[in-house]
């Protein structure tokens, strides 16, 4: 037996301007959802739907059959006038260091002075930005190039809605089995070690590459 939490359609708010949009999917062992960590996935997939349709799925090694097995992330894609699905890329990696941001929430830099020095600096080391208000595109994007930096982050006036449950966990497994890094906006603690409390728990977050995420939390988590 297995549980599934899943946003159906990330990327509502552009989809009348015909972005891209996909879905989120994160698979647990056993019955229920409360107390769970993202931890705990036995797997995860993000689809994508644009020109093409793709999903990129992460196969924890715990998930694995045999000793020995490490992590692995690969993506699949829709072919044959729809009916089948073919390996595309039988490897995702996020390399450490890739200069290419997406920063979500940008409304928090007006009253987090943290965030708004971080976004310059971002802008000022001619970092390429592509965001779209999808979080599914613009994640996927890391995946597409190999690397890059993520965020959504609060302010008092200005709070992150990324759902715990239904988008964050699932994404974070994707991200850290294609060797990337996650982290709680606030918090230097992975998204993955956060217990589902409440099945509508929000938070902010930072993904990407090692170095990138790196970067994040020199800016965000000094005194």
């Amino acid at each position: 037996m297995f549980s599934l939490g899943f946003d159906p359609l990330d990327g509502s708010s552009i989809i009348d301007a015909n972005f891209s949009v996909g879905s989120i999917f994160g698979i647990w062992p056993g019955k229920g959802l409360l107390g769970r960590t993202g931890r705990e996935q036995v797997a995860s997939v993000v689809s994508l739907y644009g020109p093409r349709t793709t999903l990129i799925i992460a196969l924890p090694s715990k998930s694995r059959a045999g000793d020995g097995q490490s992590d692995i992330t690969f993506e699949v894609t829709l072919v044959k006038d729809r009916s089948h699905w073919e390996v595309s890329r039988p490897e995702v990696i996020l390399k450490p260091s890739k200069k290419v941001f997406a920063p979500g929430n940008l409304r928090a830099t007006n009253d987090n002075a943290k965030y708004d020095a971080l976004v310059k600096h971002w802008i000022s080391d001619r970092y390429t930005l592509r965001y779209s208000g999808g979080m599914v595109p613009d994640v996927y994007h890391m995946f597409a190039k190999s690397g890059g930096v993520f965020s959504n982050v609060s302010s008092e006036k200005a709070r992150a809605k990324l759902r715990l449950l239904y988008e964050v966990a699932a994404m974070g497994l994707l991200v850290e089995c294609a060797g990337g890094v996650t982290t709680h906006e606030f918090e230097d603690k992975s998204v993955l070690d956060f217990a589902v409390d409440d099945l509508d728990r929000r938070m902010g977050v930072c993904f990407g590459s090692k170095d990138e995420v790196q970067k994040y939390k020199d800016f965000m988590f000094s005194k």
